[in-house]
């Protein structure tokens, strides 16, 4: 458990860094990928049943893309996220254990590499559903050094869309700027779960980025409403991180109010940011800087960041 633990976090840690780097270097047309290691065997995906005909696979011994949730039935099969591309081959013969049915239908809840590049070839036999600012943003993104036009959605919606498949209605719902600016949670209504993509990093910090449409203030709004707004007992699926609860969601949020309050009374104090990582404002959360994003300080910064 400890190895798989550390490899996981150190694929976290390179997309997450890479991730920075390329929101910052945009301006100046700079470009870098955001794979791990594509020959990296040891990395398989798991398959957990969730509930009704729902299931989530994710990956073990290494980091190859954000959680996928899965729905199977007559109708075939339909995928939430996708990983990265290299991860497809692993994610489909995982999918051959429980289903020998075709993929038709992908949803993405947004635009981020780790969790659709598999569109690239999943696109070939099935319809992609994101919300149009996904495609705006991959549009917004592509360069011949890292293109990324063959991950675009063949179909969008602005507020939300129902889909209704394998004897279930799938409400996807558009919440604004929270991680991103295309961000859709998708709720299996018969099965009782939700996909929250990476407004939900359970048992770690998070990672938001204005330039990605990002706000962290929002995403305490959209999470609150989630929480307001679907099943206390729902099943939750985040963006990365075990399987949890809507209580953990609830922990989740009231991390997020009270670190933000925090480094927001420490701002308007006049602390500086090297004051505040010294006087280790947020000690009281260091396990979930142990979780596989960002560690406590890194977290620190980007608070900081969005907070000034």
């Amino acid at each position: 458990m400890k190895h798989w633990k550390s490899l996981f976090c150190l694929g976290m840690q390179i997309f997450l860094n890479l991730n920075s780097f390329a929101m910052a270097s945009e301006s100046s047309g700079l470009s870098v990928s955001a794979y791990t290691n594509p020959q990296d065997d040891s990395i398989s995906v798991r398959t957990i049943k969730v509930s009704g005909s729902v299931y989530m696979l994710d990956c073990v011994n290494g980091f190859g893309g954000g959680n996928v949730a899965v729905s199977i039935g007559e109708d075939g099969i339909l995928l939430v996220d996708n990983m990265y591309a290299w991860m497809s081959p692993k994610l489909t013969s995982s999918l051959k254990t429980i289903s020998d049915k075709p993929i038709k239908i992908v949803l993405n809840t947004h635009f981020h590499t780790d969790h659709i590049q598999g569109n690239e070839i999943f696109k070939k036999t099935s319809t992609i559903i994101a919300h149009e600012n996904v495609y705006k943003q991959l549009l917004k993104k592509h360069k011949e050094s890292a293109p990324t036009t063959d991950m675009l959605p063949d179909v969008t919606f602005s507020d939300s869309m129902r889909i209704h498949y394998n004897g279930e209605e799938i409400r996807m719902l558009h919440f604004p700027h929270s991680h991103t600016d295309g961000d859709a949670v998708i709720y299996f209504t018969q099965s009782n779960v939700l996909h929250l993509g990476d407004m939900f990093f359970f048992e770690m910090f998070p990672a938001v980025y204005t330039e990605g449409g990002g706000n962290i203030k929002q995403l305490i709004v959209s999470l609150e409403k989630i929480l307001r707004e679907f099943p206390s007992n729902a099943h939750v699926v985040p963006g990365h991180g075990r399987l949890a609860t809507m209580k953990d969601l609830a922990d989740y949020v009231a991390m997020l109010k009270e670190t933000t309050s925090i480094v927001e009374s420490k701002i308007k104090e006049g602390r500086t940011l090297d004051q505040m990582i010294q006087d280790k404002v947020i000690a009281k959360y260091n396990a979930l800087g142990d979780g596989g994003a960002q560690t406590t300080d890194q977290y620190l910064r980007m608070l900081y960041k969005l907070l000034q």
